[in-house]
C-alpha cells in the first residue's frame, strides 16, 4: 500500500475535532472494540450530573478517546523535542503503543455511574483495581490484542499504577499534568455548559518537555533516564498550568461538587444501600414478595456480594441498568424503594401533598470537628434509630485541589521516598537539569497545595430530620 494510501481511521470529537489513529496502531481499534471499552458507552462520564446539568450525558467512552489523542499528542511533543537524542527517541519508539493503550483503557473499571458508586461498597471504592482485573483477564482478549503488537498486558497495568521504571511514561497517563485531566476538564466544562474548566490545551501539549525528578539523591542505577519526570516548559508553560488548575478548582466547586448533584448521588447510594440490605433478606425468593421486583440478575449479585463480583458480570452492569431496575422498583412493597426510586427517575426533590423535601441539606462545613465526631458516632452506633440507608455523609475534606511537592515528602517520610510525588514540575528541559515543583515559581500552586476543600454535608431523610435537628441543637451544629 503506498503512503498516500495509509490514511489510518480518524474520529470526529467535539473536544479535539478530529481523533486519528495511525495504520501502524490499528490494535488500538480493536481495544476501542472490546467488550470493557464498549460498556463505557453506557456509562455516564459524570455519574448523576445530568440532574443538574442536562447537557452532561456524554460517557466514559468518549472521554477515554479523548485521553488516548492528548496521549498521543504528548508523545509526539516529546519525541519533536528530543529528535536529537537517541536515547529518548528509542525510548518512546519501544514504549509508546503501552501508553496510548493505558490511556485507552485507563477507566474500564468503573461502576455505573462512575465515581458516585465508588461511595457504596468498600468492593467498589477503588475503579482502578477492577480496570487491572479486566486488563489481565484474557476471557475478555484484551491481552491478546495488545501481545499481537509486542505489548504485554503487565506493561499497561505498570504505567497505570505508576510502577513503569521510566517514570515520565506513567505521568503521561496519570499525574497532575496528564492526559487524563487535560481532557476531563475541557469535556466536562463543553458539556455541563459551565466555561470555568477552559484552558489552553493546545499550549500545554505544545511546552511539554523532560527533567530530572528533583532532591534526587538515590544511587545511579544501570538504567538511564529512570529519573525523567514529565514537565512543562519553565519559560512558557506556568501560565497555562496555573490557568489549567484554577479551571480544576472552578468545575470542583460549580459541577463536581454541586451541592444538588451530591444530593442526587447520596439519594442514589441510599436507594442502592437499601436494595442491597434487601436483596439478603431471606423472603426476597418467596412467592408473591415484590421487595425488588425486576431486578437483573447481574445487578441483584451486585447488591448481595457488595460489588464483590467476577468481571463477566461486572460488565453486564450499565447506567442503563440500574436505571431500569428503578423503573421495577417503582412497584416495590418496600416503601423506602419505591419512593426514593420514583423521585431518582422523576427528578422529584419534594414529596407529598405538603411538599417536604425528600432528603434535607446540613451543610456542616467549618463545623466544630469534635462535635461533629459526637454526631457521627450516634448515627453510626444507634442504626436502628437511624438507618444507614436513610443518611449520607458527604465530607470532601481529604480531596487535595494540587498535591505539592514539599507535602508530598512529609507523608513519604523521607526526601529519598518522594518517587512517586505527582506535582506538576518546571524544567528547561535539558536532560541533565532538575526539574522544579511549580510551587516554588507560583503563589497559585503554593496556596492551592496540601489544602483541601472544606466541603462537609449531610443529606438525611425527611423521616429523620426531626431527631436531626435536636442533635444540630445538642451539640451546636446549626
Amino acid at each position: 500500500m503506498s503512503d498516500e494510501a495509509k490514511r489510518g481511521i480518524v474520529f470526529r470529537d467535539p473536544v479535539h475535532q478530529l481523533i486519528h489513529i495511525d495504520d501502524d496502531d490499528d490494535f488500538l481499534c480493536e481495544l476501542i472494540d472490546s467488550r470493557p471499552m464498549q460498556r463505557l458507552r453506557r456509562v455516564r462520564q459524570l455519574g448523576v450530573s445530568w440532574l443538574t446539568y442536562h447537557g452532561a450525558e456524554h460517557s466514559r467512552f468518549s472521554h477515554s478517546m479523548g485521553v488516548f489523542h492528548v496521549a498521543s499528542r504528548i508523545l509526539n511533543t516529546l519525541h519533536h523535542r528530543y529528535q536529537n537524542s537517541e536515547e529518548i527517541q528509542k525510548l518512546i519508539e519501544d514504549n509508546h503503543r503501552a501508553v496510548l493503550a493505558a490511556a485507552l483503557l485507563h477507566d474500564i473499571g468503573h461502576a455505573p455511574f462512575s465515581h458516585a458508586m465508588e461511595r457504596l461498597f468498600s468492593a467498589n471504592a477503588d475503579h482502578e483495581k477492577r480496570t487491572m482485573l479486566l486488563i489481565q483477564d484474557e476471557s475478555l482478549g484484551i491481552p491478546q490484542i495488545l501481545e499481537k503488537v509486542g505489548v504485554q498486558a503487565e506493561d499497561v497495568i505498570s504505567i497505570l499504577e505508576k510502577l513503569h521504571k521510566y517514570r515520565f511514561l506513567c505521568d503521561i497517563v496519570s499525574s497532575q499534568l496528564d492526559a487524563d485531566r487535560m481532557d476531563y476538564l475541557l469535556r466536562d466544562s463543553l458539556f455541563t455548559g459551565v466555561e470555568y474548566g477552559h484552558y489552553d490545551l493546545e499550549w500545554v501539549s505544545s511546552h511539554l518537555c523532560l527533567g530530572k525528578r528533583p532532591h534526587n539523591e538515590e544511587a545511579e542505577t544501570e538504567i538511564k533516564n529512570t529519573n525523567l519526570r514529565l514537565c512543562l516548559d519553565e519559560k512558557r508553560g506556568l501560565f497555562a498550568a496555573e490557568q489549567l488548575i484554577i479551571g480544576r478548582y472552578h468545575m470542583s466547586m460549580q459541577v463536581y461538587f454541586h451541592a444538588a448533584t451530591r444530593m442526587w448521588e447520596a439519594l442514589l447510594l441510599c436507594l442502592l444501600r437499601r436494595a442491597a440490605e434487601l436483596s439478603r433478606d431471606d423472603n426476597l425468593a418467596l412467592p408473591g414478595v415484590t421487595l425488588l421486583p425486576g431486578t437483573p440478575p447481574a445487578l441483584l449479585e451486585f447488591l448481595q456480594k457488595e460489588g464483590g463480583i467476577d468481571n463477566s458480570l461486572f460488565l453486564r452492569l450499565d447506567d442503563g441498568v440500574i436505571s431500569s431496575a428503578m423503573e421495577n422498583w417503582r412497584d416495590s412493597s418496600d416503601d423506602f424503594v419505591a419512593e426514593v426510586s420514583s423521585a431518582f427517575l422523576e427528578r422529584r426533590k419534594r414529596i407529598g401533598p405538603d411538599k417536604k423535601k425528600l432528603f434535607k441539606l446540613y451543610d456542616l462545613s467549618g463545623k466544630d470537628l469534635l462535635s461533629l465526631g459526637k454526631l457521627l458516632g450516634i448515627l453510626e452506633k444507634e442504626t436502628e434509630k437511624f438507618p444507614a440507608y436513610k443518611w449520607e455523609l458527604d465530607d470532601i475534606k481529604k480531596w487535595p485541589l494540587y498535591k505539592d511537592f514539599l507535602s508530598n515528602i512529609k507523608k513519604a517520610g523521607t526526601v529519598e521516598n518522594v518517587s512517586d510525588a505527582s506535582s506538576i514540575f518546571l524544567s528547561d528541559g535539558d536532560l541533565s537539569s532538575d526539574a522544579q515543583p511549580a510551587e516554588l515559581s507560583s503563589f497559585i500552586f503554593q496556596s492551592m497545595g496540601d489544602n483541601p476543600l472544606d466541603v462537609t454535608r449531610l443529606f438525611v431523610h425527611y423521616t429523620l430530620v426531626e431527631e436531626i435537628d435536636s442533635l444540630m441543637d445538642e451539640f451546636k451544629l446549626s
